[in-house]
């Protein structure tokens, strides 16, 4: 497998923008903001300059329509969703190198600059358009101000320019039985001239692109190849409302937001590298980085196709890689927040560690197309069974152990070494090619690889023994090792850890066996064991009380 390895080249991974009109989810972390935050962790710890990015996503209809139903401005509406969205994704240990917004001037300026460089370069036209209208509100219905039947699979009550259900995207006019997202009644159609992308004239760059240079996964790179056969068509990208990046050459019209939306991914790398005194133009237009997208399966067609289209256009680089996958459901239902079917991450960490919904996601997420369920049962399984009474036993275990026998003697078995770095190695290539969950596995088995010792060598009933002191002194080194494996992805509770060990959380992985099975380094790491006044558990396990809290937010009990 081809892995990166200590690339000179700095490294910008971005998340999907959060859409700021609503408190984040369980689920929502599920296939951008945890892996986004796992990867670069991962990375800025062994040795990669390598940046997080994400920020609000603060245009659009949906936006507008909330604000009209709550008798706000839409700017009332995004001030408030960007602080709660920040607050509950730092909460859970996810920490973007810059959480911005497209709400700034900086955004604005950004946006307009590609628009023109697109525009001199030949891919804008202006045509007249039928547009629909709304006579009871006097107001033009852009797609989010539509709702209808999906001209394609037929799904009912959709929005007017894709689907959710199928994932395909469509203009109003094809959607059935249209009828206006606020009055409910039936629109009329006027014309109105818009601004159109040349999206048709990328089809064969674009499957040349798809099949050649960026790395997507097969199931990722069938579906985007299936489309472009079917034929690519022009991009109307002017939308008839006034909230949004305004389009310069065009009265009363603003990006669709699908247009300015991952433009943030450029503007956002802009304002953390000038504030850094870094050169991001290296990265985005010279193309001398790595670009990395994070995103869910419902957005795939817009970062597949339009956006690395946006860029061939405008003369950016265009990302490297784009890692995709499915979403997730709760109890086997689709979450809802009308139907209150849904856990907030503010309440989930309200009741548990969050470090818990990161290890449960990370355990059970593969980078597929699937959809994932968090299902409260089998979530106090894997803590209960896999973090607890694997990781965090191991853990306890070998210090409780080597505090109680007070082992400072820097012994070490070889082929405990030997076996470990064999799973440090699988651990590296499998997260540096964003298996992140066959990673997490490469961690647990250390963690059983240490405690299938432990039971078979009973080391406890005689400490005083030289085999048996020679052992806890080899594990821990594996200590160390599962620990550092382990901190991308329970990051707020390992720094408990580091912080009384004292570590090295920067040394990158696979160096952590030939540092600390040193005779000097060792010897340190013991004492620093042995001098803690008594190990405590890293965990706390699921009890029952805290599944019925859960419950209960479910309106279950």
């Amino acid at each position: 497998m081809e892995v990166l390895r200590f690339t000179s080249k700095k490294m910008v991974v971005t998340a999907a923008l959060p859409y700021a009109n609503g408190e984040l989810h369980i689920g929502h972390i599920r296939s951008t903001y945890l892996p986004v935050d796992i990867h670069t962790r991962y990375l800025k710890a062994n040795g990669y300059h390598a940046y997080s990015i994400c920020g609000t996503d603060e245009h659009g209809t949906p936006i507008l329509v909330r604000a009209i139903e709550e008798k706000k401005t839409p700017k009332d509406i995004v001030d408030h969703y960007h602080n709660i969205i920040k607050k509950a994704l730092i909460d859970t240990g996810i920490n973007f190198d810059i959480f911005s917004r497209t709400s700034k001037n900086i955004h604005y300026k950004m946006t307009q600059e590609i628009y023109q460089r697109i525009k001199e370069n030949g891919y804008i036209y202006k045509k007249k358009v039928k547009i629909l209208y709304c006579e009871h509100d006097k107001i033009s219905l852009p797609d989010r101000l539509v709702r209808g039947t999906c001209p394609y699979c037929g799904a009912p009550n959709q929005y007017g320019d894709h689907c959710e259900v199928c994932g395909r995207t469509y203009s109003p006019f094809e959607l059935k039985d249209p009828r206006c997202a606020i009055c409910g009644r039936p629109p009329v159609i006027k014309e109105k001239e818009h601004v159109f992308f040349k999206l048709s004239e990328f089809q064969d760059k674009l499957k040349k692109w798809i099949k050649e240079e960026v790395k997507l996964t097969k199931g990722v790179k069938d579906h985007v190849l299936s489309w472009i056969k079917d034929g690519l068509k022009d991009w109307d990208i002017s939308r008839d409302i006034n909230w949004g990046v305004p389009i310069p050459d065009m009265h009363d019209q603003v990006f669709y937001v699908w247009f300015d939306a991952p433009i943030g991914y450029i503007t956002f790398t802009r304002e953390l590298f000038e504030a850094k005194g870094l050169d991001w133009e290296e990265i985005w237009v010279e193309g001398k980085g790595y670009i990395i997208h994070y995103i869910g399966k419902d957005i795939i067609y817009h970062h597949v196709l339009f956006w690395p289209a946006m860029l061939m256009a405008a003369g950016y680089a265009l990302p490297n890689e784009i890692r995709v996958r499915g979403f997730a459901t709760l109890e086997g239902k689709k979450m809802s927040k009308s139907k209150r079917w849904y856990i907030s991450l503010h309440d989930f960490i309200n009741i548990w560690n969050p470090d818990y919904l990161r290890f449960y996601w990370a355990h059970s997420t593969s980078e597929s197309l699937d959809d994932g369920d968090f299902s409260l049962r089998e979530f106090e399984e894997k803590i209960n069974k896999v973090l607890i009474g694997e990781i965090g036993n191991f853990i306890h275990r070998v210090l409780t152990l080597i505090n109680r026998g007070k082992i400072e003697e820097p012994l070490v078995e070889n082929e405990i070494i030997e076996r470990t770095n064999q799973i440090i190695r699988e651990y590296i290539q499998n997260i540096e090619n964003n298996q992140l969950d066959k990673a997490l596995k490469n961690v647990i088995d250390t963690a059983g690889y240490g405690n299938k010792l432990l039971s078979e060598k009973e080391p406890w009933k005689n400490l005083n023994d030289e085999s048996n002191r020679k052992l806890l002194s080899t594990l821990a080194v594996l200590l160390i090792t599962v620990s550092r494996m382990l901190e991308p992805y329970t990051p707020l509770t390992l720094t408990q850890l580091r912080d009384n060990l004292k570590y090295d959380s920067n040394i990158a992985i696979q160096n952590i066996i030939e540092k600390y099975a040193k005779k000097e380094e060792l010897s340190n790491l013991l004492k620093r064991i042995t001098s803690l006044k008594k190990p405590k558990p890293l965990f706390k396990k699921v009890t029952p009380e805290e599944i019925k809290k859960a419950m209960k937010l479910l309106g279950k009990e």
